[in-house]
């Protein structure tokens, strides 16, 4: 009678196998305690390059993976595709687009790990013929921007495990957010992934692979940036395990990237990638060596299309946030009566726009009284 693979413990055990090899790691025999490992695979070449660490960085469709806080940072729409070819004939998939709406951005993507073809066998390793076997996962994603120094993300999935006639679901979500901080060019995030049902088949059930990322991404020179970028990952388990990495944009359209992943049970070396992108396209390539599977290379392309006034509403709407803060600034400064201050932030003010009446109208106010103070000090 043919085996039809009941056992949880295989199917957790075959999808271990596919990302182990994916990933590299040393022993793919150890047993799983999660199910649907496929959601541990990093979307984009892009991250990859760069030792996945991209938590705090994620400017692109990619963050929907990596930090959905991060799509708030997207000033145009976009499509973004990733194809990777491994060994075996098994493929990996992902596409993604965005749509911004005022202060938010929503989101829709497709992940797809799936083999053309196995071949099957019962207990007493008769051939049984081939058969089929996939992980798939749909996400909306929602994204919006809180302050001009926080924003915050989420992810619904819907997941999907098959081997032959058996399937099994989930469902889950992600939670991101993304902080600026008062340090010039640094920014801080954080992501829990697959916080969700247990995905059941059969009469077994698995938990979903709960990891927390933190990281930081800090910009070192703002005319040719050099991105320095650090992880920090922690899932069910598991030790801690660190990614780092680097990307250099050479003008505006070509970035060398490098990274590293610091974990003790894959065996890792650096990795090293390219970007090229213009106003409209962006296309990015990581090498990634594996030293039992051999080297990998990874593709991926990036659509942007929409009206720039989009762009424009964005930006304007920043301009709008700095301004009243600069105002509520300079009103504190007014009213303990540092006029050399207040009238800096007002002056800060009319440099984002020279129209603002309210704020000429307080720093000429607040020189009035710096004089008549100056004046009644001499007498």
């Amino acid at each position: 009678m043919r085996n039809r693979k009941t056992s949880m413990k295989k199917i957790v055990t075959l999808s271990l196998i596919l990302v182990m090899f994916l990933i590299g790691q040393r022993c793919p025999s150890v047993a799983s305690t999660t199910g649907l490992d496929f959601l541990k695979i990093g979307v984009g070449a892009r991250p990859l390059a760069m030792g996945e660490a991209y938590v705090a960085l994620a400017d692109d469709i990619s963050a929907i993976y990596w930090n959905p806080a991060g799509l708030v940072q997207l000033r145009r729409q976009e499509a973004g595709f990733t194809y990777n070819r491994w060994f075996e004939d098994i493929g990996y998939y992902f596409f993604g687009y965005s749509h911004l709406f005022n202060d938010s951005v929503f989101a829709l993507s497709v992940y797809y790990l799936g083999a053309e073809s196995i071949e099957g066998s019962d207990d007493a390793s008769n051939p049984t013929g081939e058969f089929s076997v996939y992980d798939l996962a749909f996400a909306f994603s929602y994204s919006r921007q809180l302050t001009d120094k926080l924003s915050t993300g989420l992810n619904l999935k819907f997941i999907s495990e098959k081997l032959e006639n058996e399937d099994a679901n989930a469902f889950a979500f992600d939670l991101g957010a993304l902080y600026k901080t008062g340090i010039p060019n640094l920014v801080l995030g954080l992501n829990i992934q697959n916080v969700g049902t247990k995905i059941r088949f059969i009469t077994q059930s698995a938990s979903l692979p709960l990891n927390w990322k933190f990281g930081l991404a800090y910009n070192l020179f703002p005319t040719y940036p050099v991105i320095l970028t650090l992880d920090a990952n922690k899932s069910e388990n598991r030790d801690i395990y660190f990614g780092l990495g680097a990307e250099w944009w050479l003008g505006n359209n070509l970035a060398l990237r490098i990274g590293r992943k610091f974990d003790s049970r894959i065996d890792d070396e650096f990795r090293f990638g390219v970007g090229l992108k213009d106003e409209d396209l962006r296309l990015d390539y990581a090498y990634i060596p594996h030293n039992i599977l051999g080297d990998t290379h990874q593709f991926s392309v990036g659509f942007y299309f929409g009206k720039p006034e989009i762009e424009k509403a964005i930006i304007d709407k920043e301009k709008e946030a700095t301004i009243a803060s600069l105002y509520e600034e300079g009103m504190d400064y007014f009213n303990q009566k540092q006029y050399i201050q207040a009238i800096d932030k007002f002056g800060e003010i009319l440099l984002l726009n020279p129209e603002n009446n309210e704020a000429l109208s307080k720093m000429k106010e607040a020189n009035q009284l710096l004089m008549e103070r100056e004046e009644g000090g001499k007498r």
